[in-house]
């Protein structure tokens, strides 16, 4: 099951009457995905500052994907 947590933001009416309640929500809706996107981007980047690149296992895991994966990205990026 997945839970909605629900945040209240203050708008001044001035604004509301300017761009219309609709838009400000549209505006609030795609601002908050985008800082989601770098909260989970900036996740990544810290993560990977934990890989050790020279580690045997990570080579493997590298190769492995590349076995599998490699040739598909290969043929796209070629054509």
């Amino acid at each position: 099951m997945e839970y909605t947590t629900e945040f209240k933001v203050q708008v001044g009416n001035e604004l509301v009457k300017m761009y219309g309640k609709d838009k400000i929500e549209n505006i609030l809706e795609k601002y908050f995905n985008l800082a989601i996107i770098k909260l989970s981007k900036q996740e990544l980047l810290d993560d990977l500052q934990t890989i050790d690149i020279t580690d045997n296992k990570w080579q493997t895991a590298r190769q492995n994907a590349w076995n599998e994966y490699g040739s598909k990205l290969f043929l796209k990026v070629s054509s």
